[in-house]
């Protein structure tokens, strides 16, 4: 029996609280396997880093036709041999190796330097060409720090961009957050549904409109001190309770980035907001310092600062291969000095200090990200544009190294060998064991569905039974057709092995720990031939909260490492059996 009962806790950001998983029984259908230890096969885990590139010269012209030989890779400071490259043109692949992929005619170049190219290698015969992988486009609407006109003029834009943007292999999903993260649609590939979606949210009121208020009454507060102390107090209360705002802002995008790991194919988060400042309220400390003509406070200002909580944004975008594209809804603007909010005030805010503290990290966390800040910017559609070539028109450059032990981030550097041409990629990634990644892709299942079954696994749900006064007991059979399963001969006996991982989630959004299991597999090898049209059935009980449910199981196949994903809702009734469901799907 699994433990996965999500308990009725949560954070204080209402995101997803990690809940215990006790592993206790389970049982599998046919002859009784002998335990033995260790692995039945030894697997060497090879793994190819892939980097997405966009190149351009000294201008921002996308410079095409490009091979594998313009490009070098290091990592941590070493130059890396490339295996793999593969370039993307208008959305469709049209280099494989060092040559056009059968069919296909390479894009002109767009520079001479380009056009120069020397005549390409024959590629690989026996490689085939690489469908264009699926972008996904999340745009995360942070009303804590949106006022409602320029939020509501960035989305017009963007209702007008994904109408015609969205669709076919780009799919798109609308996040708000406001104290609480709220996904308002998930990914679908219909633009207008996604335009629909945007347009509902101009209705929602935002906290931004409240901190600009807060923060003219700061300022009133200081003109009205008749000390430096005095005004810093004032400065330190509304710095304190901004930093906890970005605290819990900072976490909501953690979380956003972490479901998005397991997710196949290119990740965009289009980040709408009026800045994350490096260190709130800094322009406010200044303003005091110019006020009494004193320097103290400068180093007080530095307790506020989040430069490390947007270091652990940027290490999980990177880690999840999410690109992240920060907006300034705030656009083009005049000096807030001269603004009504500070005419009644007896100094001037130093705008250029507010400015640049607004947009520092997002600048920082678009460059490390292998995206872009969109920033002084009133039309937003021209920007958008230049992200839709991002995502369709790029090369994919990959080197194969042997897994060194330890996930930790490492340091990638694209570098051009023609003189004029810039890369622009991500600037860390992490390096994975396969566990983390399986763990990945079963958790991310839970809120986007994945469909790849190569095993061909089945899951089916039977009826919950009461287990004492608040749990169930939710019977869960998973069938693996022998056929798909590795079998090894040993003697008279064939053996394999499963693991098996299991995961919920309940409506609330309250998410269990992972669950795994070894599952040994033995049967007589003269009994093979007969087994072919046979599946192998595995039994484990689940312990359940009553209403629904959503269990996401993943299932390895030891030997192969090929992996299947399957997801099933779940919904326990506290009715008699005869009177509710026990599953759906």
């Amino acid at each position: 029996m699994v433990l996965c009962r999500p308990s009725p806790s949560a954070v204080a950001t209402a995101l997803l609280a990690a809940l215990p998983a006790l592993v206790l029984s389970a049982s599998p259908q046919g002859p009784v396997p002998t335990p033995r230890p260790g692995p039945i096969v030894r697997n060497v885990d090879v793994s190819v880093t892939n980097i997405d590139v966009v190149v351009s010269d000294s201008k921002g012209n996308r410079i095409r036709g490009l091979t594998k030989g313009d490009f070098e890779v290091y990592e941590d400071g070493q130059l890396q041999p490339l295996t793999n490259f593969y370039a993307v043109d208008g959305g469709k692949v049209v280099f494989f190796g060092d040559e056009a992929v059968p069919g296909e005619t390479p894009a002109a170049a767009s520079t001479p330097a380009a056009a120069s190219a020397p005549t390409p290698e024959p590629a690989d015969p026996a490689v085939a060409p690489l469908a264009v992988p699926r972008t996904r486009i999340v745009i995360f609407i942070d009303n804590m720090s949106l006022q409602p006109f320029n939020r509501n003029r960035i989305l017009r834009g963007v209702q007008t961009w994904v109408r015609e943007n969205v669709k076919d292999n780009v799919e798109a999903m609308v996040v708000t957050w406001d104290r609480s993260l709220k996904v308002r649609r998930k990914f679908t590939n219909d633009g207008r549904e996604i335009s629909d979606v945007l347009k509902q949210q101009e209705d929602l009121s935002t906290a931004g409109q409240t901190r600009l208020s807060e923060r003219r009454d700061v300022l009133r507060q200081i003109d009205d001190s008749k000390s430096e102390n005095e005004a810093f107090q004032y400065v330190r209360q509304y710095a304190l309770a901004y930093k906890n705002d970005l605290d819990f802002t900072s976490e909501a995008l953690k979380t956003t980035i972490d479901q998005l790991a397991g997710v196949e194919g290119r990740k965009i988060l289009l980040h709408l907001s009026e800045g994350l400042p490096q260190s709130p309220g800094l322009e406010l400390w200044k303003y005091v310092q110019d006020k009494f003509r004193t320097q103290s406070g400068t180093l007080a200002q530095f307790e506020f600062d989040k430069t490390s909580a947007y270091l652990g944004i940027i290490r999980a975008a990177n880690s999840a291969g999410v690109s992240m594209y920060m907006v300034d809804a705030s656009g083009l603007s005049v000096d807030t000095g001269i603004s009504a909010e500070n005419q009644s005030t007896q100094a001037k805010v130093d705008t250029f200090l507010e400015r640049s503290n607004l947009q520092s990290m997002s600048l920082l966390m678009a460059d490390e990200t292998g995206g872009k800040a969109i920033v002084n910017r009133n039309d937003i559609i021209a920007p958008l544009n230049e992200m839709r070539s991002d995502y369709s028109s790029y090369y994919s450059v990959g080197y194969r190294s042997l897994k060194s032990g330890g996930e930790r981030p490492r340091k990638v550097q694209v570098k051009m060998k023609r003189k004029g041409l810039q890369a622009r990629s991500r600037r860390s990634y992490v390096e994975k064991g396969l566990e983390t990644r399986i763990a990945e892709g079963v958790t991310s299942a839970l809120y986007f569905a994945r469909d790849d079954n190569p095993l061909g696994v089945g899951v089916s749900v039977g009826q919950p039974a009461p287990a004492d006064a608040q749990n169930y007991l939710v019977p869960i059979r998973i069938r693996v057709p022998f056929s798909r399963i590795t079998l090894l001969p040993e003697g008279e006996k064939a053996r394999g092995r499963l693991a098996v991982y299991f995961i919920v989630v309940d409506s609330e959004g309250k998410q269990s720990e992972l669950a795994s299991q070894a599952v040994p597999v033995e049967v007589d090898a003269k009994e093979i031939p007969n087994l072919a049209r046979q599946d192998f059935v595995y039994d484990v009980r689940l312990l359940m909260i009553p209403g629904g449910q959503r269990l996401s199981v993943a299932v390895r196949d030891e030997p192969t490492n090929a992996v299947s994903y399957v997801q099933q809702s779940v919904f326990v009734s506290v009715l008699p059996p005869a009177a509710g469901p026990a599953g759906k799907k």
